[in-house]
C-alpha cells in the first residue's frame, strides 16, 4: 500500500524572510542612528548652538472709543519710543550710554529733590555721581561716617537684643524690615505721633504713612515700642544684621575710602550732604538717572526691550540715529499711543469718564502676568480705559527672533497665524456734540459765576450730571475745572501741569465725593411718609417756621413758614417743618424706639441707590458716607437731605427712578462692543448691546411717585422755587437744594426731568461752596440747568417736545 505525502507548509519560510526584512529595516535604522550621533552629531551640535529661536511679543492695537454716531473719541497715533535692551553676551556700559542719552533727549521736567535723594537714587540704581570733595570736605564727611560706625553694635551683641532694639539696630544699619505692628499697635503709635506734633503740620493717619516710616518717626521721638517678632522672622533679622556689620567697615579703615564710597555710607546712616554741584549739574544727574531707571527695570528679562522715552520728537530721533554707534542697545521704534478727542476749540473733553492707560504697577505686575500680560505692556488705570480693560485690549502677535551663539540677531519673522489682533471699540450712549456743548456751558457759567462779588473765594469747580432715565444710558458727564487727559503721553507737559492742574481735579467727584443732597432728598421724604403711612397726599401741615424736634427748635429756611402745606406744596416751596414733622411720626412709630427708624430710611435709601453703588461702568465707585450718629434730631436732619452724604452718581440714579415711575436702572457709559478691525474706517461686528438693567422696582406704591412727580413739576412754576425754566418748549420737573457745609460757603444742587409727562433726560448739578447765607441755590445752578437742556433740545429736536420740533424761544441765561 503505497504511503500518502502530507503537503509541506510554506508559511516558515515565509516568516523566515519576513523577520529577515524587519532585522534589515531595524539595522538600518540603527546604523543610521549611530552614524547620525557619531559621525554628524557634532556637525548637528554646532548647528543647533548656531541659532536659537526667542518670542518677542509684538503689542497689538488697542481698541477705540466712539462716540454713538460713530465719532472716534479715543485712538491710536504712531509716535517715537526709545528702547533698550541688552542682548546676552553683550558688556554694555548702561550708565555711560544713559549718560550720552541725557544730552540728546530734553528732560521732562522731572522733580529735583534734594542732595540726600539724589544720593540716595544714585545709589539705588549702583550709579556714581561725578564728585570731588577738597580735603577738607572729605575729612568733615570721614568724621560724620566715622561717629556713625562707632556707634554699630558688635556681632556678638545682636543675639541678646529685645526685639525692639533688633529692628531699630536693622535700620541703623540701612536694613528694610517687615511691618512689625499689628493693627492696634499701628493705631496706638499714629495717636502718640500726632499727640506729639500737635499742630506741626500733617496729621499722620495709615493711609498716608507707611510703617516704615512710622517707625523711623517713633524712634526719632524715643518712644519706646513693644515689639514681639516671630522667631523666624527674629532669627532671619539677626541673621542679616549680623551679615550687614560686617561688611561695614572699621572706622579707622575710612582712610582708604573714595569719595563716592564715604558718599554711600553717608546714605546707608541717612546723613544730610551737600554736594558740590551746580544747578545744571544736578538737573542733568536728575535726568540721567531717570533714564537708567527705565534702562535696568527689573520686571522683565533682559532680552525684552524696555520702554526708555515715549513720544520723543523728531529731531532728537535723527541724533540718536546719527549716534547708534555710541549708544549699544539702544533703538528708536514707532508704537502707538492713545490720542484723546479733543473739543473744537482744543478743550479738553471727557475727562472723567474715558481715563488713560499707563505702565503696569510693580506690584500689580504678577496679577496682570497670570491673565497673559507682559511686563512692557500699558494697561487702563482710570475710567474706561480700566473698566474696559479686557475689551480694548488686543491679542499680542508673536515674532520669532534667531539669535546665534554671540546673541546677534539674525533674523525676525512674524509667526504663522500669530499677527497682532486689534482690541474692540466701545460705542458710547453719547453724542460728542452734546457732551462738548455741556462742558462749554459749564465752563462759561463757572467763570461767570465766579465774577459776582457775592461768590465765595471758596468757589472752584462744578459737575454736571445728564442720563436717560428709561435706559440708564449717560448722556454727558462733566466737571470744571478739567484737564486734557492727552497730557498723560506727554511726560514733559503732564509733570509742568501736574501739580496745578491735573493733582486738584484729577478725582472723579461723580463716583467718589459724597455731598449732601440737601433739599434734592425731600421728593423721597414725602415718599417714605406716604408709603409709611405717615400721612396722606393732601393732609394739611400748619407751618409757623419751625418745629421742636426732641429739645431743640428747628427752623423752616423761610422765617414765619410758608402756612398751610401738603405734600405737593412742601415740594414745590421746599418746605423743612413738613419734613421734621414727618421725622417725628417716623420716630413714634419705631416699636422699640426710635433709633431704629434709621434703618426705615436706609431701606428705602438703598431702593433708589442712595447710600449702595449705582453699577455705573466706572472703577472704584464709593457708596457714599453713612452717617454714625443716631441722634433724635438726626432723623429730621435725614429728612431735609442733612444726614448721609451722597455721589453724584447715586443722586442721577436716585432721580431717574422717580422720573420713569419707580424702576432703579444702573447707569452706563457703553452702547455697544463692537469687534476691531485694522482698517478704521470699516465698522466691526457688533459682539455686545448693553441692555438696560432694572437693578430692582422700588417700594412704593406708583400713586405716591406721581404726588411726587406733581410736587417737582410745581416746583418749576409760579410759587415754586426753581423759576429757571419758563418759556421753554417743554415742561420740566425739578427741586433745588441749599447744602450746609459747616463753612462759611454752601453747596448748591438742582435735579431734575423733562419733559415733565414723559421724562427723557435726568439732569444733575452741583456747585460745591457757590453760595452764602441767604443765597438762592438756583441762582447757581439755575443757568446750568437750563442752558444743558436748551443744547438737548436744540441737538435732539422733537424728543423732548413729545415728537414737535418747536423752534427754541431766544435763550435766557439771567
Amino acid at each position: 500500500m503505497e504511503e500518502t505525502k502530507e503537503p509541506k507548509s510554506h508559511i516558515p519560510v515565509r516568516l523566515n524572510i519576513l523577520f529577515l526584512i524587519v532585522f534589515l529595516f531595524f539595522a538600518a535604522i540603527i546604523l543610521r542612528l549611530a552614524f547620525v550621533q557619531l559621525v554628524e552629531g557634532e556637525q548637528y551640535r554646532h548647528e543647533l548652538e548656531k541659532f536659537s529661536i526667542r518670542e518677542l511679543p509684538i503689542p497689538a492695537p488697542r481698541g477705540r472709543i466712539l462716540d454713538k454716531n460713530g465719532e472716534v473719541l479715543v485712538s491710536n497715533k504712531p509716535v517715537y519710543t526709545v528702547q533698550y535692551v541688552e542682548e546676552q553676551g553683550q558688556d554694555i556700559d548702561e550708565e555711560k550710554v544713559a549718560d550720552r542719552l541725557a544730552k540728546i533727549l530734553l528732560p521732562d521736567g522731572e522733580k529735583i529733590g534734594t542732595d540726600k535723594e539724589l544720593l540716595k537714587k544714585t545709589i539705588e540704581l549702583r550709579s556714581t555721581l561725578p564728585i570731588a570733595f577738597n580735603n577738607e570736605e572729605t575729612n568733615a564727611l570721614k568724621n560724620r561716617v566715622a561717629a556713625k560706625l562707632q556707634a554699630v553694635p558688635k556681632q556678638e551683641a545682636v543675639d541678646s537684643m529685645s526685639d525692639f532694639e533688633l529692628v531699630k539696630t536693622a535700620l541703623y544699619v540701612g536694613l528694610r524690615v517687615r511691618s512689625p505692628f499689628d493693627d492696634n499697635q499701628r493705631k496706638d503709635v499714629i495717636k502718640k505721633l500726632n499727640a506729639n506734633a500737635k499742630g506741626a503740620g500733617t496729621v499722620l493717619t495709615e493711609d498716608n504713612t507707611s510703617d516704615l516710616e512710622l517707625l523711623k518717626m517713633a524712634i526719632s521721638a524715643n518712644m519706646k515700642l513693644v515689639l514681639t517678632l516671630d522667631k523666624e522672622d527674629r532669627d532671619a533679622l539677626i541673621k542679616e544684621v549680623k551679615a550687614q556689620i560686617r561688611k561695614l567697615p572699621a572706622p579707622n579703615e575710612l582712610s582708604d575710602k573714595s569719595d563716592m564710597d564715604l558718599l554711600r555710607y553717608a546714605s546707608l546712616f541717612e546723613l544730610d550732604v551737600n554736594l558740590p554741584l551746580t544747578a545744571e549739574q544736578r538737573q542733568f544727574q536728575w535726568h540721567k538717572l531717570s533714564l537708567l531707571q527705565e534702562m535696568r527695570s527689573p520686571q522683565m528679562p533682559s532680552y525684552i526691550p524696555r520702554r526708555v522715552k515715549v513720544n520723543i520728537s523728531d529731531e532728537e530721533m535723527f541724533q540718536i540715529e546719527e549716534r547708534r554707534t555710541e549708544l549699544p542697545g539702544i533703538s528708536v521704534v514707532l508704537e502707538p499711543v492713545r490720542q484723546i478727542f479733543k473739543d473744537p476749540d482744543g478743550s479738553a473733553f471727557g475727562t472723567h469718564f474715558l481715563g488713560y492707560i499707563n505702565a503696569i504697577r510693580p506690584e500689580s505686575l504678577k496679577e496682570y502676568q497670570a491673565q497673559g500680560y507682559n511686563a512692557i505692556d500699558r494697561v487702563g488705570v482710570t475710567g474706561l480705559e480700566s473698566s474696559y480693560e479686557r475689551y480694548l485690549r488686543g491679542k499680542d502677535g508673536i515674532m520669532d527672533v534667531y539669535v546665534n551663539k554671540n546673541s546677534e540677531t539674525i533674523k525676525k519673522e512674524m509667526r504663522p497665524g500669530r499677527e497682532p489682533e486689534p482690541g474692540n471699540d466701545l460705542v458710547l450712549a453719547m453724542d460728542w456734540r452734546y457732551q462738548s456743548k455741556v462742558e462749554a456751558i459749564l465752563k462759561e457759567e463757572v467763570e461767570a459765576f465766579k465774577k459776582r462779588p457775592t461768590t465765595p473765594k471758596e468757589f472752584k469747580d462744578a459737575h454736571v450730571l445728564v442720563m436717560n432715565p428709561n435706559t440708564g444710558e449717560i448722556l454727558a458727564m462733566a466737571s470744571y475745572p478739567d484737564y486734557d487727559l492727552n497730557l498723560y503721553y506727554d511726560r514733559k507737559a503732564f509733570n509742568q501741569n501736574y501739580t496745578s492742574l491735573i493733582l486738584p481735579n484729577e478725582s472723579n467727584r461723580f463716583i467718589y465725593t459724597p455731598y449732601p443732597p440737601a433739599s434734592t432728598y425731600k421728593p423721597l421724604s414725602v415718599m417714605i411718609a406716604l408709603q409709611e403711612g405717615l400721612t396722606t397726599p393732601n393732609e394739611p401741615i400748619n407751618d409757623r417756621g419751625g418745629l421742636n424736634v426732641g429739645n431743640s427748635y428747628k427752623r423752616n429756611w423761610k422765617p414765619g413758614g410758608h402756612g398751610i402745606v401738603n405734600a405737593r406744596r412742601a415740594l414745590q416751596v421746599s418746605n423743612n417743618t413738613y419734613m421734621y414733622e414727618m421725622a417725628i411720626r417716623l420716630a413714634r412709630k419705631g416699636k422699640e424706639g426710635w433709633e431704629q427708624q434709621f434703618s426705615v430710611l436706609d431701606y428705602y435709601n438703598a431702593q433708589f441707590g442712595l447710600g449702595v453703588k449705582t453699577g455705573v461702568d466706572l472703577p472704584g465707585e464709593k457708596t457714599g458716607w453713612e452717617n454714625p450718629n443716631l441722634y433724635y434730631g438726626n432723623l429730621a436732619d435725614a429728612m431735609i437731605g442733612q444726614y448721609d452724604l451722597f455721589t453724584p452718581m447715586q443722586i442721577g440714579q436716585y432721580v431717574s427712578a422717580i422720573a420713569n415711575g419707580g424702576y432703579r436702572i444702573r447707569p452706563h457709559l457703553v452702547k455697544e462692543i463692537r469687534k476691531g478691525t485694522t482698517d478704521p474706517k470699516q465698522k466691526g461686528q457688533t459682539l455686545a448691546q448693553i441692555e438696560p438693567q432694572v437693578l430692582n422696582r422700588v417700594n412704593i406704591d406708583p400713586k405716591y411717585i406721581q404726588v411726587v412727580k406733581e410736587g417737582m413739576r410745581m416746583v418749576t412754576q409760579p410759587g415754586g422755587t426753581v423759576q429757571r425754566f419758563n418759556g421753554l418748549p417743554f415742561t420740566v420737573a425739578a427741586k433745588s437744594g441749599t447744602a450746609q457745609t459747616g463753612r462759611s460757603a454752601e453747596n448748591a444742587l438742582v435735579v431734575g426731568f423733562a419733559p415733565y409727562e414723559n421724562p427723557q433726560v435726568v439732569f444733575v448739578v452741583i456747585a460745591p461752596n457757590s453760595l452764602r447765607d441767604g443765597t438762592s441755590s438756583s441762582d447757581a445752578t439755575g443757568p446750568i440747568a437750563r442752558r444743558l437742556l436748551e443744547a438737548y433740545n436744540e441737538l435732539n429736536p422733537g424728543v423732548l417736545t413729545n415728537g414737535v420740533p418747536i423752534p427754541n424761544p431766544p435763550s435766557s441765561h439771567k
